[in-house]
């Protein structure tokens, strides 16, 4: 039985070589069409014209990305503080309506909410040039 699975090792060894000699013989070989060889440069190019690498090149790319990034916050901060305070205001009416005892603190918690809803618009810019937000900031 050892004699047959050392024979049985041999052959698949041997199989093996052959494919490998193969593989690379035809990887030498192998020469890529003219449709090919456009597709490869097209896509290098594309590779390389979106790269963020780019940024680098004095372009402004870096401190363009910076203020996305800063706009894109403030757009979360913005659409989070209005749906709680939709929800608050959902929240205050229904308590209102079934005469629950805590209506006017609640009715308090909300008029606080949007007081600080109204502070953020107002220091807006103020927090974006305090984080880096530079020459013009979000508006």
């Amino acid at each position: 039985m050892l004699t047959n699975l050392l024979s049985r090792a041999r052959t698949h060894a041997a199989t093996a070589t052959e494919t490998m000699h193969t593989l690379a013989a035809a990887g030498r070989t192998y020469q890529p069409s003219q449709a090919e060889q456009r597709v490869a440069a097209l896509l290098t190019t594309l590779a390389l014209a979106t790269s963020p690498a780019r940024a680098q090149l004095g372009g402004g790319g870096a401190a363009a990305a910076l203020e996305g990034v800063q706009e894109t916050v403030v757009g979360i901060v913005q659409v989070i503080f209005a749906i709680v305070l939709i929800v608050g205001l959902i929240r205050v009416v229904m308590k209102f309506v079934q005469g629950a005892p805590d209506a006017l603190g609640s009715l308090g918690w909300l008029v606080g909410g949007v007081i600080l809803w109204f502070g953020f618009q107002l220091f807006k810019d103020d927090l974006v040039s305090a984080v880096g937000g530079g020459d013009g900031g979000v508006r």
